[in-house]
């Protein structure tokens, strides 16, 4: 074994399917060598699991946002209180926060979802720390308000062109690749896996969502992160080591800084 394990930049621990079998889920991790895992917490009741997590756990580092489509979440009292967690040492990023027009197709709630991020990305200044970015069937919209906020973050769970990638990229935002680079006919998140520059690349898991092969199929965890990295050494020609490493060096740069 190198210096490195694997990291999964990108997971819901505090979710009910992980939570209710965190043992396991941990274990799992000391397995399959993952050294480090970025919660995700959608709720600010996941927030008070992940804290707990936390104290269990060193590798777990926490991130808290609200997610689009919760529209029910988006209150002044919410705001006021992601402002406040968002001073909280423990907590390395905000998000995952951004557009989702997959299940949104009315005008005047897309214009709600630009300004649910939006303030999002000015508490997220305000505290200097990432975003996670969830962007779906948004690529354009994504672009133009990233572009106009200028912050910085992770465009987690990638899944459009290589070249919308680099553009992403040059407003300076990592790209995290998921379970689909793994899938058969995912022909995009191939193509992107081989063309980021080693510097500007994460590896996630989304758990318990998005499960890649070889257990497709089957609930996701962060042990399977693995199997992210590993395809993505295939496709690249690169050791895993190596990935390992770079992963790791990308991560800490902005997260843990």
């Amino acid at each position: 074994m190198g210096k490195y394990g694997w990291l999964d930049s990108h997971a819901h621990l505090s979710d009910d399917t992980l939570f209710d079998r965190i043992d396991e889920v941990l274990t799992n991790c000391d397995i399959n060598h993952v050294d480090r895992i970025l919660t995700i917490c959608l709720t600010f009741e996941e927030l008070g699991k992940a804290f707990m997590l936390q104290e269990k756990d060193a590798r777990i580092d926490i991130a808290m946002g609200l997610f689009p489509t919760d529209t029910h979440l988006h209150t002044e009292e919410n705001f006021k209180k992601l402002e406040e967690v968002a001073k909280d040492p423990r907590i390395v990023a905000i998000g995952e926060m951004g557009l989702d027009y997959y299940w949104e197709k009315d005008p005047i709630k897309k214009e709600a979802q630009k300004e649910v991020f939006k303030r999002q990305i000015e508490i997220a200044k305000k505290v200097n720390k990432p975003v996670l970015v969830h962007s779906r069937d948004a690529a354009k919209d994504t672009y133009d308000l990233l572009k106009e906020m200028n912050h910085y973050g992770v465009m987690h769970c990638y899944s459009y062109s290589v070249e919308y990638a680099r553009e992403i990229i040059k407003l300076g935002y990592t790209i995290s690749l998921a379970g689909p680079v793994t899938f058969k006919n995912a022909k995009e998140p191939k193509a992107v896996a081989k063309d980021v520059p080693l510097n500007k690349l994460l590896i996630e898991t989304d758990s318990p969502y998005l499960t890649p092969e070889p257990h497709r199929g089957e609930k996701n965890e962060p042990a399977y992160v693995k199997h992210v990295g590993e395809y993505i050494c295939e496709l690249r020609d690169m050791n895993q080591e190596e990935l390992q490493q770079a992963i790791h060096e990308n991560y800490n740069q902005l997260f843990l800084k």
